[in-house]
């Protein structure tokens, strides 16, 4: 009797590790991997690049690609965004978008950038200056802007 005993405890004790360690692999599998800062600020940099380039070119398919496809701001869907791009993008001058570089903050997937911006036209020399706080969120590795950008510019 007492060897059964033990026999039905070493099992016992056996199955709850083996179901101890499968459910912490089952938790650790689902955190985020932890990016070094440096990283993630590189990463964020390299779209706010990718954007004046965008927007230098008036290069509606390369903007679209630091664009969250889900993207929403105040309401504003990713169709209406690319709408208002696309029209700004229309004018028949030519656009230099400057950015003054600040520094994001980041926490895990998610980030922000406040930063002054501005629109010049050329020949007119118009020109729009206003501060813009953007959200970029990490997806798969890889940084989109997910919020915040400035609509209905009247340049």
């Amino acid at each position: 009797m007492q060897r059964s005993y033990n026999l039905n405890r070493t099992v016992h004790n056996r199955f709850t590790r083996f179901f101890c360690a499968l459910m912490m692999l089952a938790l650790l599998s689902g955190c985020d991997v932890e990016v070094p800062v440096e990283e993630s600020i590189a990463g964020v940099d390299k779209i706010l690049v990718i954007r004046k380039q965008a927007i230098d070119t008036k290069d509606i398919a390369l903007y679209k690609t630091i664009l969250l496809p889900d993207y929403s701001s105040s309401g504003v869907p990713y169709e209406n965004l690319v709408d208002d791009i696309e029209r700004l993008f229309s004018s028949d001058e030519q656009i230099t978008f400057i950015y003054q570089k600040a520094p994001p903050t980041i926490a895990m997937n998610s980030a922000r950038v406040t930063h002054m911006i501005e629109y010049q036209l050329s020949p007119s020399g118009r020109s729009t200056k206003l501060r813009e706080t953007i959200n970029l969120r990490r997806v798969d590795g890889q940084w989109y802007i997910s919020g915040g950008i400035t609509l209905g510019l009247k340049l």
